[in-house]
């Protein structure tokens, strides 16, 4: 799913992480010279990632950051964003969307994929809106079973 969006030496974000299923193989894509930011509100999820890659060379790729309620609070740039079955779950998806925007570099991309059940394709299609709003245009539809996606970059 990941793999025609990742370099190696990368550096990406993947934001609402949980405890980590796509943070390792992220940072396993992205290589020794790579770097992963795993985002996430809750501090138990970030604690469950810390303990699987402890004590590997993962650890070294792979940054922990704790988001507050209503914002992501990061300044560094990155190449690829990933957001996975989260959007949803945003309350303020206008500030969200400019907040990533400002983050990712001229070139790079964001990944946003939403659960059937949760989102109707009504509401996939108003964070869309969102994201054009805040300057971030689809530039692909991925087709994934069931699930709604898109990837978004830099208009």
């Amino acid at each position: 799913m990941l793999g025609p969006y990742i370099e190696e030496g990368m550096t990406v974000l993947d934001v609402g992480c949980g405890p980590g299923f796509f943070t390792v193989a992220l940072a396993r894509m992205v290589g020794p010279a790579g770097r992963v930011i795993a985002a996430d509100l809750q501090a138990g999820m970030l604690q469950k990632l810390k303990h699987k890659i402890q004590g590997s060379e993962l650890q070294e790729r792979i940054t922990l950051h704790q988001c507050a309620k209503n914002r992501l609070g990061l300044s560094a740039k990155v190449d690829f964003i990933l957001a996975f079955y989260m959007v949803h779950e945003i309350p303020d998806q206008e500030g969200f969307f400019a907040e990533l925007r400002s983050i990712l570099k001229p070139d790079g991309r964001v990944f946003i994929v939403e659960p059937p059940l949760h989102t109707s394709r009504r509401a996939f299609e108003s964070s869309i809106q969102k994201a054009r709003d805040a300057g971030l245009v689809a530039v692909e539809r991925p087709r994934r079973f069931l699930d709604k996606a898109v990837i978004l970059q830099s208009a």
